[in-house]
């Protein structure tokens, strides 16, 4: 029985009976030699991989060279007899240099004196999926790939269509998942009865699938072939009596694309798919480059802000924009405004909020960045408190952060944490996405009006909002968006508009800011609207803690409109423990009323000057 065993193999025997068994399966046969550390292997390894054919001396150059050390480790586990079988995941080199992940099992036989002779048994690829799936019967992704690097020449013309069924899981759900196997399988008979010989179909995973097409020379091509599938398949719902309605979308990219690598490759018709159902159900889209760079930059900034958020909220920082009131203008209040910095490799990068924020907002990291920058505020406020009593923060919450977590629990501990009163924070949420009064947000309202926190309904005028909606929403302030501003500065008709939300902003007991002051004449006639407060360039730019401090280190702030001409000037009188702050204006020609102010502005400063010691800093600028 022994001698016959190891008859079996003798080199013409063993090279029978290898491709013999291998022309049955997809594995690669092999026989290890552990004594003269020689192998054997069937004929459709030497295709597949990089070997010179099935008789190797040197069995570690098809290996890839990182797990050559772990296989050696094995193998002398298995020659030392300590093994008797062999079981393991690596890496081995394919024709075209790329390292390919393997699982290669095998049973040790034994010479007549019991010492380990032969490793017998398969090498089977794990990183490749199976050949064709069963339930269309196409051909996978990894033959897909394989055809795709089979050519001979250069990929010159073409498209690869990136093809998904819209809301598949919705058939699964309502029709069973038998009838959505189905579905896929019909779906692929449709595609096939629309592309030509010279066209291949693959499907790639779940409901997606994708056309190879190496001849065409223009993408109208591609979308043709989607309108021609969809009217196919649109055939094959009323055929079914409309038991599952549903539409394909498509996403197309130039062939070319594949001479840059697969996973390169992969990603661009990857994201022509995602692009296509963006734009909607039953959708095509040929790939533009200037999206994919458009997209590439927002993975680079939704990365940069999950790493920022890892690391305590580097680059994250807190800007302040004065609010004014419109009669005195003295400050009354801030609004806390969210600012980011990433890093590059061209050095950090100021990135706009129009940009970051929906950006955090999609992804839900609004959340622990709105944390953030409610703890900063609320210090800022409690720090400006102690020579503004009645000061107020303008803190902006987001839809997501309402709909995603207990911001208003956050809120309400914040203000409680920092000793401040609840009137102290004004919550500011965009008109637009108050027009759903969903119950999160009705929960959200009520506790703030239950905490006595203020509540402002901001840029009014871009959204939808009414009279109806603002009765049931009661908010303590309406802002006036800053276009709207500057088409009522511009515009008659528009000028009207705004005199008329003010009147009915108040009647409803609401007060009203205006955002987008910029010149000193806006402001004479948002007082003689009636406007509550201001807000815009004309008094201050949006700048970080340290700037907006510097305001209130000593003393109480006032602010006073002169000519143009004017520039920037602090006063700081030591004696009275008092500084002053002289803006420029762009106001053409002072009232009498500010006339007898400047008086009595002038009068305090000579009275200051009598008293004791009077520093003056001129400081470069307009505006706080």
């Amino acid at each position: 029985m022994s001698q016959d065993r190891f008859t079996l193999f003798e080199k013409v025997t063993t090279g029978k009976l290898m491709e013999a068994i291998s022309k049955s399966m997809d594995d690669f046969l092999y026989i290890f030699d552990i004594q003269n550390s020689k192998l054997e292997l069937s004929e459709a390894a030497v295709d597949r991989f990089m070997i010179p054919g099935r008789f190797l001396d040197d069995p570690l150059s098809a290996v890839y060279e990182e797990d050559r050390e772990m296989l050696m480790k094995d193998l002398s586990e298995v020659a030392a007899g300590k093994e008797k079988t062999h079981d393991l995941h690596y890496r081995w080199i394919d024709k075209e240099g790329r390292p390919v992940w393997i699982n290669c099992r095998g049973v040790v036989v034994d010479d007549d004196e019991g010492n380990p002779a032969y490793l017998v048994g398969c090498l089977n690829e794990t990183g490749n999926q199976q050949r064709a799936d069963n339930v269309t019967g196409l051909l996978g992704e990894s033959e897909f790939r394989a055809y795709l690097y089979s050519q001979k020449e250069p990929i010159s013309a073409g498209f690869l269509m990136h093809i998904s069924i819209d809301d598949f899981s919705g058939i699964n759900s309502s029709c069973g998942y038998d009838y959505g196997d189905y579905v896929l399988k019909r779906v692929a008979d449709c595609m096939k009865e629309c592309i030509s010989d010279q066209q291949r179909l693959y499907r790639l995973v779940g409901d997606q699938y994708i056309i190879v097409d190496l001849r065409s020379h223009s993408m109208e091509d591609a979308a043709q072939l989607e309108k021609k599938i969809s009217k196919k398949i649109y055939e094959f719902i009323v055929s079914e009596q409309y038991k599952a309605v549903f539409t394909v979308s498509a996403g197309a990219i130039d062939a070319r694309f594949a001479l840059e690598g697969y996973e390169e490759c992969r990603r661009k018709f990857d994201f022509s798919l995602r692009y296509a159902k963006a734009m909607g159900k039953n959708s095509f889209y040929s790939f533009q480059q200037e999206d994919y760079n458009a997209f590439l930059r927002k993975e680079k900034i939704i990365s940069a802000l999950r790493c920022s958020i890892a690391e305590q909220y580097k680059g994250f920082n807190v800007y302040y924009q004065p609010i004014m009131d419109c009669a005195t203008e003295t400050i009354t209040g801030a609004e806390a405004l969210m600012r980011f910095t990433m890093d590059s490799e061209e050095g950090p990068e100021v990135i706009s909020p129009i940009e970051f924020i929906p950006l955090l907002e999609e992804t839900g990291l609004i959340i622990p960045a709105g944390k953030f920058v409610l703890k900063e505020a609320a210090k800022m406020c409690r720090e400006i408190r102690r020579f503004i009593p009645g000061f107020q923060m303008n803190i902006n919450v987001s839809y997501a952060q309402i709909a995603g977590g207990n911001v208003e629990d956050d809120i309400i501990e914040t203000i409680k944490e920092h000793a401040l009163d609840p009137a102290n924070i004004c919550v500011e949420m965009t008109e637009s996405r108050l027009i759903d009064m969903t119950i999160p947000f009705i929960r959200f309202r009520h506790k703030l009006k239950d905490s006595r926190i203020r509540f402002a309904i901001d840029d009014f005028g871009t959204g939808y909002s009414n009279l109806h909606c603002i009765n049931d929403i009661k908010p303590d302030y309406i802002k006036i968006d800053r276009d709207f501003t500057a088409k009522a500065m511009n515009g008659q008709r528009d000028y009207e508009l705004l005199k008329s939300i003010i009147t009915m902003i108040h009647s409803v007991n609401a007060k009203i800011c205006i955002e987008g002051i910029e010149q000193g004449e806006w402001r004479q006639e948002m007082e003689k609207m009636g406007a509550d407060s201001l807000q815009g360039y004309f008094y201050g730019r949006p700048c970080n803690k340290s700037d907006y401090g510097q305001l209130y280190k000593r003393g109480v702030y006032m602010q006073v409109m002169m000519s143009r001409y004017v520039p920037f000037i602090a006063l700081w009188c030591l004696a009275l423990n008092t500084y002053i702050v002289f803006s420029s204006g762009n106001v053409k020609a002072l009232e009498n009323r500010e006339k007898k102010r400047m008086e009595k502005i002038i009068y305090f400063i000579t009275a200051a000057m009598m008293i004791g010691d009077l520093d003056i800093y001129m400081l470069a600028g307009d505006g706080v």
